[in-house]
């Protein structure tokens, strides 16, 4: 399921960590990083799925259900090229900022790679819907849910079964604290989606890790 609103407080409290550990501002500007104006474009290719469910939602809701599969594939590449951007050295792109990010950083940038991956995967060998465990609904106690689910009519969940694909990376972990904050629909969390969130929260944190070499080089002149 998506969760991109516990993602971003997810990164949000990563960089308050790192503020108040650094208690220095400038991070905040984010020059060490490139191609920032992927972010806004892979936010808007994340919220065209809703958009698009509000206003035409025969078209995404079809038999095929290609338009909702090539819009969240999208999604995911266009976070992922973003990511692997910053993972490459800057003269391979011909950029002018030759400041790179720290390697801990990188490290949590690979970390959100790889939980972006296996969120795409369970997603796309599903055929654009998310397994979950049965015993979440019936916890849930809505019927309505429940039936919707089983007969494939609701949004992009599906109980996981005998045909489901890498069933271990479904909603087969539970977490009030989602609904508790009012961060998800339901109280069941991904593994992947696991993996990504730690990724974010240290990729924000990172982001006050001082940059060694530019430090270490006024040291060397002298």
């Amino acid at each position: 399921m998506d969760k991109g609103t516990f993602d971003l407080v997810v990164f949000c409290v990563g960089l308050l960590v790192g503020l108040l550990l650094r208690r220095h501002w400038r991070p905040l500007l984010f020059e060490r990083w490139r191609g920032l104006l992927l972010v806004p474009a892979a936010i808007i290719a994340s919220a065209l799925p809703y958009l698009i469910s509000i206003w035409w939602p025969g078209s995404l809701w079809s038999d095929s259900r290609r338009l909702l599969i090539a819009l969240v594939t999208l999604r995911y590449l266009i976070w992922s090229f973003f990511l692997a951007l910053n993972l490459t050295p800057p003269n391979w792109t011909g950029s002018q900022n030759n400041r790179r990010l720290p390697n801990l950083q990188k490290i949590a940038l690979i970390v959100i790679l790889l939980g972006l991956g296996g969120e795409a995967a369970v997603f796309l060998l599903n055929h654009g819907y998310w397994p979950i465990k049965e015993d979440f609904l019936v916890q849930a106690g809505n019927p309505a849910l429940l039936a919707g689910i089983r007969n494939q009519a609701y949004l992009m969940l599906q109980i996981i079964g005998p045909d489901t694909r890498l069933p271990w990376l479904g909603q087969i972990w539970p977490c009030s604290l989602l609904t508790g904050l009012r961060l998800a629909v339901l109280p069941t969390i991904s593994p992947a989606e696991v993996v990504t969130a730690a990724g974010i929260f240290l990729a924000g944190a990172g982001q006050f890790l001082p940059d060694v070499r530019t430090t270490a080089e006024p040291e060397r002149k002298t």
